[in-house]
């Protein structure tokens, strides 16, 4: 990570520590994974055609992959992310939606209780949620809202490590030699 990419990480991961709520952490946590989605994908694709202050006319305002779920599927589908980053990106959009727009939003209730479950057992089985309590938190074993932190933390490292490696597609040279004839 660049330096002023590992500053701006660490100052997101100081802000998602200090918050003790799961419903603002999910919102939080949520809304940087939609970012970093953004990020890789902006970074992948070819440049925009729109003029440098409009909106990008995939990703951004009222576009096609505008929205967070729209986001994770394009990921997958081009191979920028795997099927077990995936699933749990949807169910992080799963929680998201009900944290954000739902006045009754109450993690000890079904659905919600199952999809927050399943988020920690699909992320919690992964390298990089080892690594990240390491170096994240002292207590064994973590309270739930620590495990919830953890866990929306290594799918942001996850994120922010693909969208450090991720370099602009030159196309499929096969349809690009097709289209010039």
């Amino acid at each position: 990570m660049s330096n002023a990419s590992s500053d701006l990480f660490d100052t997101f991961a100081e802000d998602l520590l200090g918050e003790r709520n799961a419903r603002p952490l999910i919102i939080i946590g949520a809304s940087k994974v939609d970012n970093l989605l953004f990020q890789i994908l902006n970074g992948y694709l070819l440049p925009k055609r729109a003029k440098p202050k409009d909106h990008d006319e995939l990703l951004e305002g009222d576009r096609p992959l505008a929205t967070f779920s729209a986001r994770i599927k394009i990921c997958y589908r081009l191979g920028l992310i795997d099927e077990t980053l995936y699933l749990a990106l949807e169910r992080l959009r799963a929680l998201r939606n009900p944290s954000a727009h739902s006045i009754g939003f109450d993690i000890t209730s079904s659905p919600t209780r199952e999809h927050l479950a399943e988020l920690q057992r699909g992320v919690a089985k992964r390298n990089s949620f080892r690594l990240t309590k390491e170096r994240y938190f002292d207590s064994e074993p973590l309270s739930k809202i620590e495990d919830l932190q953890c866990v929306l933390l290594t799918l942001c490292v996850l994120l922010e490590a693909i969208r450090e490696k991720t370099s602009t597609t030159v196309g499929s040279k096969i349809a690009l030699s097709i289209a010039n004839r």
